[in-house]
């Protein structure tokens, strides 16, 4: 059977752990549930499924999810196959310590990643800002902090580089023009994640035209150097966790999802309504579209 190979990939907090936990949840417990364009493959046999299923149950009982705390790739690899039949898809995702997919940006990201990016041949790219950020500049800074920015130009010095502090949308451009430059991907998936957000601001725009609107610039970049694109909303959670504050048995305070948020997700949950996609003006609970969408 002939397969194709696709990459996620996107920054350390745009939803990718959450949307693995969605997606195995969904390709293991709604199997019977008519309309999803892929399912669990025969060969559906990850090497590491105990990772997989601490988030598919972290997702299920509406709990953050933890980034992963070893600098290396944690391998995660499993098939899917269209529900009519046909090829499978591999889903390769490399996921590294936090900040390491940024290191693409400076060129010194792990020798691994561009392993996993030779050998794709599809890329499902998560974004979870698209709004420009203001600029340093647009801020009036308080006495403390001229004082340190004086200080600092008769010392004649500038500040170190923080690939932090940049604007997500530039961050992901340097990303995803590396990827360009790097593979010729013959489709391309952007998932605008957190959707059930936008949809608390607006419900006419596609994905495709809230990008246009909010971030013209990351927008015409991206279509200039992926042809052949689609754009997807995603919301792997569902709706915005609410969060309650408690003492801790170490006497701090800590947060938790409040009850009814929770019980309100978990039901969701069991009727297969909670994770959800929006392409072009369609909804649906389907989450696995956007990954059928690279086998066309």
């Amino acid at each position: 059977m002939k397969q194709k190979k696709c990459l996620i990939a996107g920054l350390p907090d745009a939803g990718k752990s959450t949307f693995l936990g969605a997606l195995w949840y969904v390709i293991n417990n709604d199997n019977k549930r008519s309309g999803y364009a892929l399912k669990a493959s025969e060969n559906n046999l990850p090497e590491n499924v105990e990772q997989l299923s601490t988030l598919s149950q972290k997702w299920m009982k509406v709990e953050d999810m933890e980034r992963t705390s070893l600098d290396v790739t944690s391998n995660i690899s499993f098939n899917l196959t269209s529900s009519g039949g046909g090829e499978d898809i591999v889903l390769n995702v490399p996921d590294f310590k936090g900040e390491s997919i940024r290191q693409v940006i400076t060129h010194n990201q792990p020798k691994e990643f561009d392993e996993w990016v030779e050998s794709s041949d599809t890329l499902l790219y998560l974004v979870s800002e698209v709004r420009p950020d203001r600029f340093a500049d647009d801020y009036e800074l308080d006495e403390d902090e001229q004082e340190a920015e004086t200080q600092q130009v008769h010392k004649g010095s500038m500040p170190d580089f923080d690939i932090k502090k940049m604007q997500q949308c530039a961050q992901n451009m340097l990303i995803l023009r590396y990827l360009a430059t790097h593979k010729h991907f013959s489709k391309v998936v952007i998932c605008l994640t957190a959707w059930d957000k936008v949809e608390e601001e607006q419900t006419e725009m596609t994905p495709e035209d809230y990008l246009r609107e909010e971030s013209p610039a990351f927008y015409n970049f991206i279509r200039y150097h992926f042809p052949r694109l689609t754009f997807f909303g995603l919301s792997a959670q569902g709706a915005e966790y609410e969060y309650e504050s408690y003492e801790g048995e170490d006497g701090n305070e800590h947060k938790r999802v409040t009850g009814a948020c929770r019980k309100k997700l978990q039901t969701a949950t069991s009727k297969g309504e909670r994770a959800f996609v929006v392409v072009g003006n369609v909804k649906s609970n389907d989450i696995t579209l956007p990954i059928a969408e690279l086998l066309k």
